[in-house]
C-alpha cells in the first residue's frame, strides 16, 4: 500500500507540474523505471504495477481539472442566488459564508462566491438558498516574490462581495449534512453564550473547526511558540475523543455480570464492542467538526486503527496513512499542494518514522540482553514512577522534535518561520489543552447541545483554563529568541533536506548527521551569496505604497507600509523581507501621514529593528497610533526637508520636498494637502537613478519642476497611485523617466490609476508597469546598467520550448 500510495502521490504531481517541466519529467520517470528493472529484476510485477498507479494518478489528476473562467463583474450592485455552502462564522464585525451553485442576474456562474453581510443581517444556514443584492469583485491576490498568498481561487470562489441589504432565504437546507451543521451552529451559539469572546472563539476553532474568530493576537502567539496545529482539528484531538470513548466502553463492557459477559464473548469481545460503539461517533464528530483535510485524515487513520484492533492485528501505521492520503486525493486531487495537507502527513509521518526507531532499538536491545529490564529496576537509584516519568517527557519531546524537523521546510516557505521553543511549548502547553482543557470543553459543550441547554455546565471553569491557556503561549512566546523568521528554502534545498533526513533515520553511520549539517549550512549560506547590488522593489500592498531600498553597502531602507486594515505590513511586507533574510531595517521612511502608507509601518516596529525613521514633519490625527508606537519602541527620528543628503561611497540620497515654506493650499482640502506635503526622494546609484513621489499631487509637482536637472531619474514611482490629479506633462517631462511604477490595488474604489493618467505616460513614451497587474517589480543595478523583474518573473510558466524549461528549472535553486 505504501508503494502504491507514493506511485498516486507521484503521478498528481507529475501531471500538474508536467506543462513546466515536460523533458525533465519525462527523463526522470524514463530514468526511475530504467533503475528499478535493472536492480529489482525479481519484482517486475510490483514495477508494472507502481507504473500502473503512477499513470493512474497523472490521468486522475488531469480529469479531475477544473479550471475557472475569468467572469467579468460590473461595477454596480447585481443580485446573487446560491446554496450556502458552509457555516457562517463572524469576524470583525462582519459574518461571510460562502454560495455554491451560483446565479447572478440569473445567470448560472461557474465557481463559488463568498458573501460578507452585518451580523445584525438574516444569517443564513449551511444547505439554505438564499438571494440578496451585493457588489462583486474578483478576490485579490498579492503577488509578491517569495511569499504564498492565499488564493481563494484554489477553493473555487470566483468572487467576493459585501450585500448591502437584506439576505433572503429562498428555502431552507435539507439533508443530513444540513441537519449536522444546524446542530454545529446551535453549539457555536451555546459556546458563544458561555464563554468570554476570545475564550468562546478558541473552543470554537478546537471543538467545532470554527477559525475565523480568533484575534490575531492569540493567533500571533500561538504560532510563535509553534502551537498552531492545537487551534486546527487533527490527530490529537481524534485520538483523544477516541481513547477516551473507547475507555469508557470497554471498562463498561467489562463491567456487565459475569454470566452474561462470558456468553457474549462468545460472540464478540469487550475490544470489539468499544470499537464497534466509537467509530460511529468519531464519524458524526468528523462531520459536525467541519471535515477538513487534517480532520478526515485523522479518522481514516483511526478508523483502520481500529479496525486492525477489531481483527486482532496491529503496526498498521504507515499503512493506514498510506490509505488516508489515497482516500484524500481521490476525493480531491488538488488537496496534495494544500499546506493543511502538507503538514498534516509529514508530521504524522516524521513522528511515526522516530518513534518506530525507538521502538526498534528498545526491542534489538531487550533481543540482546532479556534480562535488561530486571537489571534497570534492580540497579536504579531513582524510583520507578520517576525513570517512567522521565521516559514518557523524553518520548514527548522526542515526538515534538520529530515533528518540528519535518515540518521545518514548510514552515519557513509558507511563514517564513522557525520556531525554536516549539519543543518546550508542545511540552507545557500542549498537554494541558488536549487533555484537561479540551475533555473539559468538549463533553460539557456537547453535554449542553445533548440536554438543550442555554449555557455550558462548568463554563467558569473552562473560560478560566483557556485564558490560562492563552497566558502560557503569551509567556512563552516572549521568551528571547523562541521563533527565528527566517528565508524560503527551494526547491532544491527541501528536497535535499528530506533525502539527509531521511538518511539520518535509515543508516547507522557514524557520519549520518553530516550531509543534513552541509544542507542547512548551505540554506543559511543563501542570503549571503548574493551581491552588493543596489535594489528596489515596489512590493505588492494592494491600494496602498511599499518600497523595499537594498543600498550597496548592505543598508536597508524601506518607504511606507500599506495599509493597517488589512494589515499589509504582517500580511505582505514583513513576510517579503523575510523571505531575503532581512532582519533590521536602518531607515524606515514615511512619506505623509495617511493610513495606506503607515498603517503596515506599525507591525514593522514590532518585528524588526528599526535604526531611525525619517518624517516628512507635518502633523495629522491619524498617524497618532504610528507616533505611539515609536515612542514605545524608542525609535529615534528625524524630520527631512529639501536640501538634505546623505552620502555613501557608491550612492547619494537627496531629499527634494518638502520645505518648511510649502504651503500647498489645495482646493480639494486638507487630505490633498497632506498628499502635497509627502517626502520626495531622489536615490542615486552609479547605474540609476530613482525618484520616489509619495502621494503628491499637482500642487507639489508644480513646486517640483523648478528644480530642473535634480529631478532627472531613470526611474520614477508615480505619484498618488496614478491620480488624475499628479503626473502632469510638465512634470513627467522635467523627470524624463524610462520607467514608471505604479504602486495599486486590483480593481481599488479609486480607479487608480486613471486612464488619462495612463494616457499620459503612454504619450511621453514611458514604460508603466502596475502592482496589480505585474505584482512586486523589482529593479536591479547590473553591469553598469539596470535591469527590471515583475513577480511573474519568478514563476513557472508553460513550457514553448526548451529554453522555457531551462529558465523554470532555474526557479527551482
Amino acid at each position: 500500500m505504501i508503494s502504491a500510495a507514493a506511485s498516486f502521490i507521484c503521478g498528481i504531481a507529475a501531471e500538474n507540474s508536467f506543462s513546466f517541466f515536460p523533458v525533465s519529467i519525462g527523463v526522470l520517470f524514463v530514468s526511475a523505471i530504467t533503475f528499478l528493472l535493472l536492480t529489482r529484476r525479481k519484482n517486475k510485477k510490483r514495477i508494472f504495477f507502481a507504473i500502473a498507479v503512477f499513470a493512474f494518478g497523472f490521468l486522475y489528476s488531469f480529469m479531475r481539472h477544473e479550471a475557472l473562467s475569468e467572469v467579468k463583474f460590473p461595477d454596480s450592485e447585481v443580485s446573487v442566488e446560491g446554496s450556502v455552502a458552509d457555516v457562517p462564522e463572524t469576524s470583525n464585525e462582519k459574518t461571510r459564508f460562502t454560495l455554491e451553485d451560483v446565479y447572478v442576474q440569473g445567470r448560472p456562474v461557474h465557481g463559488r462566491v463568498r458573501l460578507a453581510v452585518s451580523p445584525d443581517n438574516f444569517i443564513p444556514s449551511y444547505g439554505d438558498r438564499v438571494s440578496s443584492i451585493a457588489k462583486l469583485k474578483e478576490p485579490k491576490v498579492l503577488h509578491n516574490p517569495g511569499i504564498i498568498a492565499y488564493d481563494p481561487k484554489k477553493d473555487g470562489i470566483i468572487a467576493t462581495g459585501y450585500v448591502s441589504n437584506n439576505v433572503r432565504k429562498i428555502r431552507s437546507g435539507t439533508g443530513f449534512l444540513a441537519w449536522l451543521s444546524l446542530k454545529r451552529e446551535k453549539l457555536g451559539r451555546i459556546i458563544d453564550n458561555s464563554l468570554s469572546p476570545d475564550s468562546a472563539a478558541f473552543q470554537k476553532a478546537i471543538i467545532l473547526g470554527l477559525q475565523r474568530g480568533i484575534s490575531q493576537d492569540i493567533r500571533d502567539s500561538f504560532s510563535t511558540t509553534g502551537l498552531t496545529h492545537i487551534i486546527s482539528i487533527s490527530g490529537t484531538h481524534f485520538a483523544l475523543l477516541a481513547f477516551i470513548i473507547f475507555k469508557i466502553v470497554k471498562t463498561s463492557v467489562k463491567l456487565l455480570p459475569a454470566g452474561f459477559l462470558t456468553k457474549m464473548t462468545l460472540y464478540i469481545t469487550p475490544t470489539q464492542a468499544a470499537v464497534i460503539t466509537t467509530l460511529p461517533v468519531l464519524f458524526l464528530y468528523a462531520f459536525i467538526s467541519g471535515a477538513s483535510t487534517p480532520t478526515i485524515r485523522s479518522f481514516i487513520m483511526i478508523f483502520i486503527y481500529m479496525l486492525a484492533l477489531f481483527l486482532g492485528r496491529k503496526g498498521q501505521w504507515l499503512n493506514s496513512l498510506s490509505i488516508a492520503a489515497v482516500i484524500i486525493l481521490l476525493w480531491q486531487p488538488d488537496a496534495l499542494f494544500e499546506l493543511s495537507f502538507q503538514l498534516s502527513f509529514v508530521a504524522v509521518l516524521s513522528i511515526g518514522y522516530v518513534v518506530g526507531k525507538e521502538e526498534t532499538d528498545n526491542s534489538d536491545q531487550k533481543d540482546q540482553d532479556p534480562l535488561a529490564d530486571l537489571k534497570e529496576l534492580s540497579e536504579g537509584e531513582r524510583p520507578l514512577f520517576q525513570r517512567l516519568l522521565f521516559k514518557k517527557i523524553g518520548t514527548a519531546m522526542l515526538i515534538t522534535i520529530a515533528a518540528v524537523l519535518g515540518t521545518a521546510p514548510l514552515t519557513a516557505v509558507y511563514f517564513k518561520q522557525f520556531p525554536l521553543i516549539s519543543p518546550l511549548s508542545n511540552l507545557i502547553v500542549t498537554p494541558f489543552i488536549c487533555f484537561i482543557m479540551l475533555p473539559v470543553g468538549f463533553f460539557t459543550g456537547f453535554g449542553a447541545l445533548l440536554f438543550n441547554l442555554p449555557i455550558m455546565p462548568l463554563n467558569t471553569l473552562t473560560d478560566a483554563m483557556t485564558h490560562f491557556a492563552f497566558y502560557l503561549a503569551d509567556i512563552l512566546s516572549h521568551v528571547p529568541f523562541a521563533n527565528l523568521h527566517v528565508p524560503g528554502p527551494s526547491f532544491v534545498v527541501m528536497a535535499l533536506y528530506y533525502l539527509s533526513l531521511i538518511f539520518v533515520i535509515k543508516s547507522k553511520a557514524k557520519w549520518r548527521l553530516l550531509p543534513i549539517i552541509i544542507v542547512i549550512g548551505l540554506y543559511l549560506a543563501g542570503p549571503l551569496l548574493y551581491k552588493e547590488n543596489f535594489r528596489i522593489t515596489f512590493i505588492d500592498v494592494g491600494q496602498g505604497d511599499s518600497s523595499l531600498i537594498e543600498l550597496p553597502d548592505k543598508r536597508v531602507m524601506l518607504v511606507d507600509g500599506g495599509t493597517y486594515e488589512p494589515d499589509m505590513g504582517q500580511r505582505a511586507v514583513a513576510p517579503y523581507l523575510w523571505s531575503k533574510g532581512i532582519r533590521k531595517i536602518d531607515y524606515l521612511v514615511l512619506s505623509h501621514a495617511h493610513p495606506d502608507h503607515f498603517g503596515g509601518l506599525i507591525y514593522i516596529m514590532d518585528n524588526f529593528r528599526v535604526g531611525e525613521i525619517w518624517l516628512n514633519g507635518k502633523k495629522a490625527l491619524e498617524i497618532d497610533t504610528f507616533s505611539k508606537k515609536m515612542q514605545e519602541k524608542r525609535i529615534p527620528s528625524k524630520i527631512l526637508k529639501r536640501g538634505d543628503v546623505l552620502e555613501a561611497e557608491n550612492y547619494k540620497i537627496y531629499v527634494l520636498h518638502p520645505y518648511n515654506e510649502f504651503y500647498a493650499g489645495s482646493s480639494r482640502g486638507e487630505f490633498s494637502d497632506q498628499n502635497s506635503s509627502s517626502l520626495v526622494l531622489k536615490i542615486e546609484s552609479n547605474e540609476a537613478a530613482i525618484l520616489l513621489t509619495g502621494d503628491i499631487e499637482n500642487n507639489a509637482e508644480e513646486d517640483l519642476i523648478h528644480l530642473g536637472k535634480w529631478l532627472k531619474s531613470d526611474i520614477l514611482k508615480v505619484p498618488h497611485h496614478g491620480g488624475r490629479t499628479s503626473s502632469s506633462d510638465e512634470f513627467l517631462m522635467s523627470v524624463s523617466p524610462k520607467v514608471a511604477v505604479a504602486s495599486v490595488g486590483k480593481a481599488n474604489s479609486f480607479n487608480h490609476p486613471h486612464e488619462e493618467t495612463i494616457e499620459r505616460y503612454k504619450y511621453a513614451g514611458i514604460r508603466l508597469y502596475r502592482t496589480d497587474m505585474d505584482g512586486a517589480v523589482t529593479v536591479t543595478a547590473k553591469d553598469g546598467s539596470y535591469e527590471i523583474k515583475t513577480y511573474w518573473d519568478s514563476t513557472f510558466k508553460e513550457v514553448k520550448g526548451l529554453r522555457d524549461e531551462m529558465e523554470n528549472l532555474k526557479l527551482l535553486f
